[in-house]
């Protein structure tokens, strides 16, 4: 015969475990999932991703709402005609939509390359063409 201990003492511990186990989960899973490659290219970015000649000013490993994937955040001399015309031609987007009233030359687009999904923003007020990548790898590990 079992004896089991159902005080509230007993209870209380059962939470408190059960609760240090979900924390724990939790901070492996979020420290996995995120991480900061200032101004590299994160080791894990597909390779068929394309990538703008210019200066990465920011990248960084997120979860997105279907799971894993990298922002990546660019400058380029380049002219926002010429990045525009780059994103058309190397990720076959029939359109890139503009964005008036943004005060500048704004525009956005999306494109799949398998299972990966890729939203770009590009924006342009002055001697530099800025592009913002979301690539949505579709996976969670």
């Amino acid at each position: 015969m079992v004896n089991r201990d159902w005080s509230p003492f007993s209870r209380m511990k059962s939470v408190f475990v059960i609760a240090a186990l979900v924390m724990t989960a939790a901070v492996v899973y979020l420290s996995r999932n995120h991480a900061d490659y200032g101004n590299a290219l994160p080791p894990g970015l597909p390779t068929d991703v394309p990538i703008v000649a210019g200066t990465v000013l920011s990248s960084r490993r997120t979860l997105f709402e279907d799971g894993m994937g990298y922002v990546l955040d660019l400058q380029t001399d380049l002219s926002y005609e010429e990045v525009v015309e780059f994103y058309r031609d190397m990720l076959g987007i029939g359109w890139i939509a503009d964005a008036p009233g943004m005060g500048a030359q704004f525009s956005v687009g999306r494109s799949r390359l398998g299972d990966t999904r890729v939203f770009l923003e590009i924006h342009s007020s002055g001697a530099s063409t800025h592009v913002t990548l979301a690539v949505h790898l579709g996976r969670w590990w």
